[in-house]
């Protein structure tokens, strides 16, 4: 009897090649990489630029509505 918690030999053999298929060659994983980062990257500027358009907005009608209650 196998052990409680432990997977048949067959099913774990496909798990392995689902994996090494899945991760390919290093190069391709180096490559990959390399392409996650720029595209995290680029989001985080796009979110920074997002932010700082949003607190600019925020404040301008901050303004607007002090000024029409001084009116």
């Amino acid at each position: 009897m196998s052990k409680k918690g432990s997977m048949p030999p067959e099913l774990l053999a496909h798990f392995k090649k689902k994996q090494e298929e899945k991760e390919g060659s290093p190069e391709d994983q180096k490559k990959g990489d390399k392409e996650r980062r720029k595209d995290a990257v680029k989001k985080a500027r796009v979110r920074l630029e997002e932010q700082k358009r949003g607190r600019k907005h925020d404040k301008k009608e901050e303004a607007g509505k002090k000024g029409t209650e001084n009116a």
